[in-house]
């Protein structure tokens, strides 16, 4: 059997069962006035819910109680499933049973809780120029950091992030992407965390773009490779209800004040304003939980387990590998990945702006991707070649509100709802927008000056 034809029959068997008709079948409107099934290539942005997690979603807010505070059975109920869906999560993730799983809204706001819990803890975080912002604004606001240097490429030197580490011993944390959301590319975390652990540091991995394409295991923590802390979201791995995850040490948790104080989190005030509290995971969950969210995320899981996720990644593999075979045979398009390192695939078609690209696929082609730095601006400057002076020039503007000249690449990202036929579709597409020239666009489209964003005329 071909590989066309393996992708074809994993698709009918494992797939199209697990997501609704509309999710997988929707047309949306051209601007010739025609219709097409659209193709959602912009899953690194977010991805839409497995049917089974909307089900259930409506299903526990039928029964919705309020979690942790009352003595009726639908209170009861939502806080068991609630307490259930941080074990559940635990063992998905392979962290140790000495782990807190503390929800959070998003990726954003688990590193920004870490962030500011770290911030009393003496010495400085290591973080490397190809993070997201965040991953690295919260560090940034917070502490003192040191900024590693990629190699050229994007991928990490193991020996150099040492070098840094054995040079710097007031390093107390390295921060690292599990997975890049421009290039896919996964550095070697369990390298990492050894390195950081032998250089007396811990390690936090945001793994938003890393959890729902491969398997993640933190390790015992026992083991010098095992990962200290994770972060991650639910919206990307097929639970977009508004919930997040932040994983690490109950022994560091228990040692620090809470990131945010309010109602239910710290059990007792004294009649002079005194706190007291004991060692427990809700110590770090403040107010009324997103339960919802947190068992939209258990949910998601049972799903990704029951496919697997090594076929699932081999199955995303089989189709970025054959989107970036096809395209690498036009000499038009600029690929800024090899070979696929994970779901997504970046890119230029030459003489066009990135947005006018991603504009013309939504336009003419029913395909969503996007367009953009990704909130990654280092790694877009070192992929476009921005030097410094024009750095210094492209701040000046954004400080005088355009945006236009911020540099960009095109983005097509995958997940397991895109099929072979998706494939064939943006090839295509791109092949023929490379063919017709910006000169055939130009008519048709203006660009917004102060933005750089483009429409139809």
């Amino acid at each position: 059997m071909s590989l066309e034809q393996k992708l074809s029959v994993y698709w009918e068997t494992e797939i199209i069962p697990r997501f609704s008709q509309l999710a997988l079948e929707a047309k949306r409107e051209l601007r010739d006035g025609t219709s097409v099934r659209y193709v959602n290539l912009d899953n690194a942005a977010t991805t839409k819910p497995f049917k089974s997690v909307t089900e259930q979603a409506i299903r526990d807010l039928d029964e919705y109680g309020s979690v942790h505070r009352g003595a009726g059975q639908e209170s009861k109920i939502t806080t068991d499933k609630y307490e259930r869906a941080r074990e559940t999560i635990r063992k998905f993730v392979g962290a140790s049973p000495n782990s807190y799983v503390v929800f959070t809204k998003n990726t954003t706001e688990a590193i920004n809780h870490a962030a500011a819990l770290w911030s009393g803890i003496n010495g400085k975080v290591l973080v490397s120029d190809i993070e997201h912002s965040s991953n690295l604004l919260p560090w940034l606001r917070t502490q003192e950091i040191i900024q590693y240097r990629t190699n050229e490429d994007g991928t990490v030197d193991v020996a150099e992030v040492e070098k840094v580490l054995s040079q710097n011993p007031e390093i107390k944390l390295l921060a690292i992407t599990g997975a890049s959301n421009v290039t896919g590319y996964k550095p070697p975390i369990h390298d990492l965390a050894q390195i950081a652990h032998r250089n007396g540091a811990k390690i936090l991995v945001d793994v938003c773009q890393y959890l729902q394409h491969d398997k993640v295991d933190m390790l015992p923590d026992d083991n010098s490779r095992h990962l200290d802390f994770i972060a991650f979201s639910g919206h990307k791995m097929y639970a977009p209800f508004g919930a997040g995850v932040l994983v690490g040490p109950k022994v560091f948790f228990d040692g620090v004040m809470p990131y945010q104080i309010g109602g239910g989190n710290l059990p007792y005030l004294t009649s002079d304003l005194r706190i007291s509290r004991f060692p427990t995971v809700q110590t770090h969950d403040p107010g009324t939980p997103n339960a919802v969210g947190a068992l939209a995320i258990a949910k998601s899981i049972e799903e990704l387990e029951e496919i697997g996720m090594g076929r699932l990644k081999d199955y995303e593999h089989g189709l970025v590998g054959l989107a970036i075979d096809e395209l690498r045979k036009s000499t038009r398009v600029r690929l800024y990945v090899a070979e696929p390192h994970g779901s997504v695939i970046p890119f230029d078609v030459n003489g066009f702006p990135a947005k006018l690209v991603s504009e013309i696929l939504a336009q003419e082609y029913g395909i969503g991707t996007r367009a953009g730095s990704f909130c990654t601006y280092e790694l877009i400057r070192k992929v476009k070649g921005i030097s410094s002076e024009e750095d210094a020039r492209i701040a000046k503007e954004v400080n005088s509100g355009i945006t236009t000249n911020i540099p960009s690449v095109a983005r097509a990202s995958f997940s397991i709802y895109n099929r072979l036929e998706d494939v064939k579709r943006f090839v295509k597409a791109v092949n023929l927008i490379s063919t017709h020239g910006f000169q055939h666009y130009s008519e048709s489209y203006i660009m917004d000056a102060q933005t750089g964003d483009w429409s139809p005329r």
